[in-house]
């Protein structure tokens, strides 16, 4: 005899409702229970104004608490306000090391909401502390800059404010010569940059920084290039020497940069010269100029590229 099963009570819709209330009612029941577990609660701790922290304090402590289900999950997922704050703002510390005791942790522990502390599981902490003081650095922006093709960047990359004022252990400070940006990347710029950036918090709780946020900004533009002819060649700490030829004494050079530093660029804005030591010490007849541009306006190549240096002999 064969025997069949039928599965139609899956679909019922009675069977799911029963089954879903079943699994509520064990939840509700159970979070109703209570527990006793470990949170991890952040840690904050107030100093006098003359004295800062040589070192990171512990950035939590943890704590063994008892309470409902309901409580512990709320503490646990939802409470942003709980803290374990110490303040010593009113106290006189001079040594260097400053010993907070168990005690002193449980009287910081604040804001846990309808569940009791059972027992407080960091035994101590050690602060190191210092005199406090201000110092100014020098911001260096963490930009990379890529322009859109047939565009180039302009210059340097400027900071608003140029420095700013950190404040913390004097032993510390003394060490810091400069303050990064968060690194930034500016990719397919087809026009100046004028931007907001962070300063980064790689001493949190031990140095402040004073703004938070500068301003960076940098030209872009488009690329040009020109063709400047006769450009005279100069003799440097000297004189051409009896004997001697330079040929030519002219040149014409191609340079590159940004339209609007182009447009503005002139003759005069260019300085090529030969140095006299090397015309005296020359052995080669060959001798290449140095060319001075002004700033931001890059070379591409000379005609010619070298000059003929001549000794008539007698």
């Amino acid at each position: 005899m064969k025997m069949t099963f039928s599965f139609k009570w899956l679909k019922s819709k009675s069977f799911w409702g029963s089954f879903i209330f079943s699994i509520a009612l064990w939840g509700y029941t159970s979070l109703n229970a209570d527990y006793q577990t470990i949170v991890e609660v952040p840690f904050k701790v107030k100093l006098p104004l003359n004295r800062a922290l040589e070192s990171p304090p512990p950035a939590s402590v943890y704590v063994d608490v008892k309470g409902t289900g309901w409580n512990l999950f709320n503490l646990i997922f939802f409470n942003k306000s709980k803290v374990c704050s110490v303040d010593l703002s009113k106290q006189s510390i001079s040594d260097s090391v400053y010993k907070l005791s168990k005690f002193d942790i449980q009287k910081g522990i604040q804001y846990l909401k309808n569940v009791n502390p059972v027992n407080i599981l960091t035994d101590a902490i050690s602060l190191t502390t210092g005199l406090i003081d201000d110092y100014y650095v020098f911001v260096v922006p963490k930009v990379v800059i890529i322009p859109r093709s047939g565009f180039t960047v302009v210059g340097r990359v400027k900071v608003f404010p140029e420095q700013v004022k950190i404040r913390g252990n004097r032993k510390i400070i003394e060490q810091i010569n400069h303050w990064d940006t968060e690194q930034h990347w500016f990719e397919k710029v087809n026009k100046p940059i004028n931007a907001r950036v962070t300063l980064i918090d790689t001493l949190p709780g031990v140095v402040d920084v004073f703004p938070k946020t500068v301003t960076v900004s940098v030209d872009i533009q488009q690329i040009g290039e020109i063709i400047i002819p006769d450009i005279p060649i100069t003799i440097t700490n000297g004189s051409l020497p009896e004997g001697h030829q330079i040929k030519p004494w002219i040149m014409t050079i191609t340079v590159q940069g940004g339209v609007n530093e182009i447009s503005k660029l002139s003759k005069t804005d260019i300085y090529a010269s030969i140095d006299f030591e090397r015309i005296i010490n020359d052995s080669t007849g060959i001798l290449k100029p140095i060319i001075k541009l002004p700033p931001n306006i890059t070379l591409l190549k000379t005609e010619p590229q070298y000059l003929y240096h001549i000794i008539n002999q007698r």
